[in-house]
């Protein structure tokens, strides 16, 4: 039988909305609770606050080393840490939960379960429509023009679909954790592909600005 883990990345540091991780937990933790499929839940942080909240739930913890506790530190590196720190096995199924992005529908939790249950599948990341096509983007080297991608096409029906990865509904068995890359993303990904709906919602909460932007956005589908 699969075991599902939680693991909520919780550092104390935020240089655009100090304190976040503080303010966001809860709601997280209410959605990972109400689940009830997470056979256990891991927060990795360096913050005593949220450390204490968590123990308050029942939740493991671990200490965070100082050494991961900066902002370029990426999110493998944690997971790096993690897995053979709290005994988690290779064929745990390990669940992202990323503080700052608050909205979390179960449905699309559910989706996400199915296809990582599913034989032969190790690794699941939702996508995303791209906001620009690659198509689309350009560089400039101070002297030169170029495409990234060469191409000669003209409307936008022509160009094939494009996607970008979302940390929403990310997830991958322990043992092919070398496989991923440091957006926990690799060959052995399935993706899941969110409707443009369920994007307009994925408002990631980073600075005083995104949570104005998301108040605004939840005030507005309330009326």
């Amino acid at each position: 039988m699969t075991r599902h883990i939680a693991v909520i990345p919780a550092r104390a540091g935020s240089v655009g909305l100090p304190g976040k991780n503080r303010m966001f937990f809860d709601a997280t933790a209410n959605f990972i609770d109400a689940e009830g499929w997470f056979g256990r839940t891991i927060v990795s942080t360096d913050d005593p606050v949220v450390a204490d909240k968590a123990r308050g739930r029942g939740y493991e913890v671990r200490n965070r080393p100082a050494t991961l506790a900066g902002p370029a530190v990426s999110i493998k590196s944690m997971f790096e840490d993690l897995i053979p720190a709290m005994a988690v096995e290779p064929d745990d199924v390990l669940w992202l939960f990323y503080l700052p992005v608050l909205y979390k529908n179960a449905e699309d939790f559910a989706t996400a379960r199915a296809v990582a249950e599913t034989p032969g599948t190790r690794s699941v990341m939702s996508f995303i429509p791209a906001k620009t096509h690659p198509y689309s983007c350009w560089q400039w080297d101070g002297g030169t023009l170029t495409q990234y991608i060469e191409n000669d096409l003209f409307r936008r029906q022509d160009m094939p679909p494009a996607w970008m990865t979302y940390h929403y509904t990310c997830c991958f068995r322990a043992g092919i954790l070398d496989q991923l890359n440091s957006e926990l993303v690799g060959s052995a990904t399935m993706p899941v592909f969110l409707s443009e709906a369920t994007a307009r919602n994925l408002i990631e909460v980073d600075t005083p600005e995104d949570l104005e932007r998301w108040q605004r956005f939840q005030a507005e589908k309330n009326r």
